[in-house]
């Protein structure tokens, strides 16, 4: 009986072994830095700092897509958002809203909970924001916002480039910082083990990520 079963295990093992080797061929873990602030707020509420992360090998950017791309001002280091735009597209932000080729995304409901509380990193001064289910792009996905911009933004996407916004619309660390940016610098991002929290944050772990 027990040989069985130690040939039971030895398969088994030998399985996961494949897998695991079939997914370290297309994709690579990440941690999320959990020392730079507005980086911190500005992924909320889907991801937060310490997620650990799948990422894929590939880069590219399609629209929709949570990516991690090199941060175009800190050599080494990575920027995260979502990609809203592409070659010629042109986007407005006003008055809270976006609009891409003079569509707004659809906000069909609120998030679960409806408001979440963030630190200004410029500040230190406690911010609330709205939590909304965004519709772009074939995909759903919660954003925050303030019901307000820092200045109106408008702006054609230049060739070559796509264009990047943060979930958190209000302290955001994107595109309307640091410019577009080159697809060939970002990967997407697919999937959290856990958060922070560990295994035992259950809202944060096994999650995949849109």
């Amino acid at each position: 009986m027990w040989r069985k079963a130690l040939r039971a295990l030895f398969w088994i093992a030998v399985v996961c072994g494949v897998i695991a080797g079939i997914v370290s061929l297309f994709f690579t873990t990440w941690t999320v830095p959990s020392d730079d602030p507005q980086l911190a707020v500005s992924i909320e509420p889907a991801m937060s700092a310490g997620d650990l992360v799948l990422v894929t090998r590939s880069t590219g950017a399609s629209d929709g897509a949570l990516v991690r791309c090199a941060d175009p001002d800190v050599p080494g280091r990575f920027v995260v958002a979502r990609v809203i735009g592409h070659t010629g597209d042109n986007l407005v932000f006003s008055g809270g809203t976006m609009l891409v080729n003079d569509s707004s995304p659809s906000a069909p409901s609120a998030c679960d909970p409806a408001t979440v509380h963030l630190r200004n990193p410029a500040t230190q001064e406690d911010v609330e924001l709205s939590c909304l289910l965004e519709e772009f792009a074939g995909s759903t996905h919660p954003v925050l916002r303030n019901g307000k911009t820092d200045r109106d933004v408008k702006t054609t996407v230049e060739p070559g480039k796509v264009y990047l916004v943060s979930d958190d619309r209000a302290l955001h660390l994107d595109s309307r910082d640091f410019g577009p940016i080159a697809p060939s610098t970002c990967q997407r991002i697919v999937f959290r083990f856990w958060s922070l929290g560990g295994w035992s944050d259950a809202k944060k772990r096994l999650t995949v990520l849109w």
